[in-house]
């Protein structure tokens, strides 16, 4: 049985990646993708669930959820359209969601970049590119500006190894590059990034007068197993790919450069984060080396207690606070989903203290386009009519009664 209360430290949120919810037609590197015929079910980006638009009813739902924590995705590429070009207009809006989000006592963590770049980024190269790092700084200074005085806790990135792993090594996510050379270029190069911004980050808060902040990279993290009747091949595959997960989780956290991370000047020792950050995506069955990708969207299968496994080896690496976002991939588990995991979180003995849940509505889910839907409100695409589901439902009862309690179980769990 899976009544349970909340431990006291852990706060429930949940997250809105930007391109996953904003829409609109913009220079980005997934509208681009989008164009090349790359989506599963042709769907672009720019549909989605148009929060961009519909922001203050989406805030009102997050109101009624009664989150007091919320993960917010800013769009680089609707800031900085053009190379040093920032729109004014856009970061005028981002501050109103946030005056929103402050007025309903709702504490934003500000997610920096989540997979996507502008278009002029790509063609100079983005990350691949060490000369290129001062444009994503650059950009990180401007949004901090202009918003600092609205949030304290920040991510640098969403999940890079992710993206650096789609878009150079499996070739499914934008650029479609498959060089494991430059992925793990990449891969350092947005460690550099996330470094300097570390920094830059707090001396800008400072600065300008604000309340100090929290920063943090939230690093994909995946249970990879053999896929099927274990074989050698398939366990190798498994193993290399935890071995460079645990060196991009040294590189971004601790500075320290480990195969097969690439030299970077700019990757030194230290600790660069206030609070780690796990992006869960849980069981990922592995056969061949694309496998390791992001374009692997396996249910997860993985029990709860693998996450609490994973987690501790994170925090084996550097002890600080832990906030987790959950991601249950199918929309048909995601009550029973989110009771399990929260069950398990609230009895384990790390330092747990955020964990958000991913999406509030449906929206873009990368190559699936709209067509898997994971939020915990329904968005018709045609109407852009939002409806609340069980899930949202199921959460608002954890989030009011501190856990689920017997009878909230009873109601959702009667057979």
């Amino acid at each position: 049985m899976y009544y349970f209360t909340l431990k006291d430290a852990i706060k429930l949120g949940v997250s809105c990646p930007a391109t996953q919810c904003e829409g609109d037609e913009i220079e980005s590197s997934w509208i681009y993708w989008w164009g090349l015929g790359k989506i599963r079910d042709h769907a672009s980006p720019a549909v989605s669930a148009q929060h961009w638009t519909h922001w203050e009813s989406d805030s009102e739902l997050l109101k009624k959820l009664g989150v007091k924590i919320h993960r917010m995705g800013i769009e680089w590429a609707r800031v900085e359209p053009r190379e040093e070009a920032f729109d004014a207009e856009a970061l005028a809006r981002y501050r109103k969601e946030l005056q929103a989000m402050r007025d309903a006592g709702i504490c934003v963590q500000l997610e920096l970049h989540h997979f996507t770049n502008p278009v002029w980024f790509e063609e100079k190269g983005g990350f691949e590119r060490e000369e290129n790092l001062s444009c994503y700084l650059r950009y990180v200074d401007q949004v901090a500006a202009a918003l600092g005085d609205l949030t304290n806790e920040y991510l640098t990135f969403a999940e890079p190894n992710a993206y650096a792993l789609g878009g150079y090594l499996g070739g499914n996510y934008p650029p479609g590059k498959n060089n494991p050379s430059s992925c793990f270029r990449v891969l350092t190069n947005m460690a550099a990034c996330h470094i300097q911004a570390y920094s830059r980050l707090h001396a800008l808060h400072r600065a300008m007068g604000y309340a100090d902040c929290r920063v943090s990279v939230s690093l994909r993290v995946n249970d990879f197993s053999a896929d099927g009747e274990h074989n050698r091949v398939q366990g190798a595959l498994a193993a290399a790919a935890n071995r460079a997960f645990d060196a991009a989780f040294h590189a971004f956290y601790l500075g320290r450069t480990m195969l097969p991370m690439k030299y970077s000047r700019y990757v030194k020792p230290g600790i660069y984060a206030d609070f780690l950050a796990a992006d869960w995506q849980g069981y990922t069955p592995i056969e061949k080396p694309k496998d390791i990708t992001p374009a692997n969207t396996a249910p997860d299968l993985s029990h709860p207690d693998v996450l609490v496994m994973a987690l501790s080896r994170l925090h084996s690496i550097v002890a600080l606070p832990i906030s987790v976002t959950l991601h249950a991939i199918d929309e048909e588990i995601t009550v029973p989903y989110l009771c399990e995991h929260l069950h398990t979180l609230s009895r384990c003995a790390l330092p747990i203290e955020q964990c958000f849940y991913t999406d509030l509505t449906d929206g873009f889910e990368w190559l699936d386009g709209t067509s898997r839907r994971c939020g915990l409100v329904n968005v018709d695409f045609d109407t852009q009519k939002r409806e609340v589901k069980d899930s949202y439902d199921f959460y608002a009862h954890i989030l009011r009664d501190g856990g689920v309690t017997r009878e909230v179980y009873e109601e959702y769990f009667d057979d």
